[in-house]
């Protein structure tokens, strides 16, 4: 194994291979704006790659690799896995020699001496209160976090599960290692938060096994940080999914478990509005989803600093006001309550026009055109060009739920199935359905 100056800076700055390709990414982000060259976006590194370099068997990189690399140490190749220059802090890691009677380089006690050797201790100490993270390896496992919600709704979970358990797997990683109490605390805060967002995309995605397991992982890790938002989080996520999968009285019961935590704190209005509000409301309990969705908007509307507009689904953040509406809207719906959906959705208009949430827009059309079949007086046509006009709202490559609930609309058209526009939009609905990945049970419902 040949020492190079690569292998050092990355020993250096305690990076593993999950923690470098997060690093990576943002670097060919950053040159293929800065060179105005959109290839290099797609400039991946393997782990073959990266375990030839460690070792120091390297051969000239790819040219638009060669750049990357270079841009995101500042060196050239040459110097990048040449050998490390002396004097760039001191001695490098390299081949140990090591005097006999040593082990992992602490010199064996003298058995004669009960007190053992002055400098194990302080060996042995060093060595136990040394920590593998970085702290700015943290601060970037935050800033991943949040540009990932950032992005979530315009690209979907098939198109950044991978860059999510990237980071997953490099929290992991460090947890094995050794941290202060803080970084430790940290650690496991931001784990917690990289599972969630896999239980949410898995929810999306129509995998509600993988939704379940990933919650239970980010419910215990949030546990383990002492941090109550983030085990909120994961048990209104939990009953997400288990709202998607017909179980509804499990749905009520995580959500409630999650209201228990703390009835005031802010994340209590997602776990009573998307969670009991929605359960209750298809379990047929009228009164009961009332109370819950009163209980949302009275606890929403005592709030100080509520985000505004639409937030994104998967944010961590508390609810909106408006996010809080689209919710009551699918409960009130489920309830049959179509005046309350309509003057709800009235109320989410304009904010919806301008949100960039398309599958927002998407639902809360949808609940809008399923009201106007089921009202006293049904309005086919414009149930239709409501429905057809949310379809395309909801993008290209729309989550599960947005198929469900225009699968729903169309149930609910079943009667006036030989109308020409009913037979257009089943068209629709069914050219929608072709890039969503295989069914979870049928459950409409705000993302």
């Amino acid at each position: 194994m040949r020492t190079t100056y690569f292998r050092t800076l990355i020993q250096q700055r305690k990076w593993t291979y999950e923690a470098l390709c997060i690093q990576w990414k943002r670097a060919r982000e950053d040159l293929a704006e800065k060179d105005n060259d959109p290839r290099l976006v797609s400039v991946t590194l393997s782990r073959r790659t990266f375990d030839r370099w460690m070792k120091g068997d390297v051969s000239t990189p790819r040219p638009d690799t060669a750049r990357v690399v270079e841009h995101l140490f500042g060196l050239t190749c040459a110097e990048l896995f040449g050998p490390p220059p002396p004097a760039s802090g001191g001695q490098f890691p390299g081949p140990s020699l090591e005097p006999a009677g040593t082990v992992d380089g602490i010199t064996a006690p003298d058995r004669s001496d009960e007190w053992g050797s002055p400098t194990d201790v302080l060996t042995q100490a060093r060595e136990l209160v040394t920590s593998n993270t970085d702290p700015e390896l943290l601060v970037m496992s935050q800033g991943v976090i949040e540009d990932i919600v950032s992005r979530y709704e315009a690209l979907g979970p098939q198109q950044l599960v991978r860059e999510t358990r990237l980071l997953r797997r490099m929290l992991h990683t460090l947890l094995r290692g050794r941290q202060s109490a803080e970084q430790r605390q940290q650690l496991f805060g931001l784990a917690s938060r990289a599972s969630g967002l896999l239980g949410y995309m898995a929810v999306n995605a129509g995998r509600p096994e993988h939704a379940l397991a990933y919650c239970e992982e980010a419910e215990s890790f949030a546990d383990m940080a002492q941090d109550i938002t983030a085990k909120m989080w994961a048990l209104g996520t939990r009953a997400l999914g288990l709202y998607y999968t017909g179980d509804y009285a499990d749905s009520d019961a995580a959500a409630a478990e999650g209201i228990a935590l703390a009835p005031r704190h802010p994340q209590a209005i997602r776990l009573l509005i998307n969670g009991r509000a929605r359960a209750l409301a298809r379990l047929g309990d009228r009164d009961g989803a009332n109370r819950a969705i009163d209980a949302a908007l009275e606890l929403s509307d005592g709030q100080q600093d509520l985000p505004g507009g639409i937030t994104a689904c998967i944010s961590f953040e508390p609810y909106s006001p408006a996010r809080t509406l689209a919710n009551a809207v699918t409960a009130h719906l489920s309830l049959r309550e179509t005046q309350q959906v309509q003057r709800y959705a009235g109320q989410l208009e304009e904010l919806i026009t301008l949100s960039d949430s398309q599958w927002t827009k998407a639902l809360v059309s949808l609940d809008v055109a399923s009201s106007y079949l089921i009202q006293d007086d049904p309005d086919l046509e414009q149930a239709i060009a409501v429905g057809r006009s949310a379809l395309r709202a909801g993008g290209p490559v729309p989550i599960r739920s947005v198929h469900q609930r225009g699968a729903e609309l169309l149930q609910q058209a079943d009667r006036w199935r030989s109308e020409p526009q009913v037979r257009h939009y089943a068209e629709e609905l069914q050219a929608l359905a072709k890039p969503v990945l295989p069914p979870a049970h049928q459950a409409g419902g705000q993302p």
